[in-house]
């Protein structure tokens, strides 16, 4: 059995649905926002000033990051090579029905014994090892479908109580990535294809997802413009109030 191109998990897991609560409100936007809102234009030696740019009210959006993880079992022969010393008098050694011959002499290779020197040579064996590899791991896509990190804590704390009444109010300004359910197994399914070693020859494995999470971010975003009308797009986490 060789390596499936497309590994698929062996289970069809349910999608929790979480939206982080915004705890940052407009007016702590705009503090944020005029404080960072020159960096934005220019360069750090040469830059608006603060009462040349103009900022449009702030607009709250809800981003999507999916969250996937999973664990892989794989059972497979690989082909390997062995070297051993033998005494120097040895021209073939029989391990079952298959017959080795001493391929080449090592050199000087001394183990003294008695007080009398044995020079030892090789014997190199061709073998195919039964292995197994076990493992688990996760990834994060965010709203354009691309790898990337999640520095929040999902806890009672941090997440609205009811999650999808917030995203019908908010349903104008949603943004998901068009990637398919499978399409996210298929991206963590390749992590684990990509963990085993090239040349293998699959016996079996079991690929199963274990968790599968769809989690909303809010995040502030505005357009400001300096005085020659040019645009900048600000960005601003709601939830933690990082300027992005």
């Amino acid at each position: 059995m060789t390596h499936e191109t497309n590994l698929k998990p062996n289970n069809n897991p349910s999608k929790q649905i979480i939206v982080l609560k915004t705890k940052m409100m407009p007016q702590d936007i705009k503090a944020v926002l005029n404080a960072k809102k020159t960096s934005l234009f220019g360069s750090t030696l040469r830059r608006p000033k603060p009462d040349e740019i103009k900022i449009e009210n702030p607009q709250l959006f809800l981003e999507q990051i999916i969250f996937v993880s999973g664990n892989y079992d794989v059972n497979f022969n690989r082909d390997v090579s062995y070297s051993i010393k033998v005494d120097s008098d040895v021209r073939e050694v029989t391990i079952g029905n298959k017959q080795f011959p001493i391929v080449n002499e090592s050199g000087v290779w001394k183990k003294m014994k008695h007080g009398v020197g044995m020079t030892k040579q090789d014997l190199k064996i061709s073998v195919t090892e039964k292995a197994v590899k076990n493992s688990t791991d996760s990834l994060y896509l965010d709203s354009h479908g691309l790898e990337t990190t999640f520095p929040y804590s999902i806890n009672s704390e941090n997440i609205e109580n009811h999650s999808q009444r917030v995203l019908d109010i908010n349903k104008e300004h949603i943004r998901k990535n068009k990637i398919d359910n499978d399409e996210v197994f298929s991206k963590l399914g390749q992590k684990f294809k990509d963990s085993v070693p090239q040349g293998i020859e699959i016996n079996h494995e079991d690929f199963t997802i274990t968790e599968f999470l769809e989690i909303f971010v809010p995040i502030y975003e505005t357009e400001c413009y300096d005085k020659n009308k040019k645009v900048a797009i600000a960005r601003i986490d709601a939830v933690t109030g990082t300027f992005l």
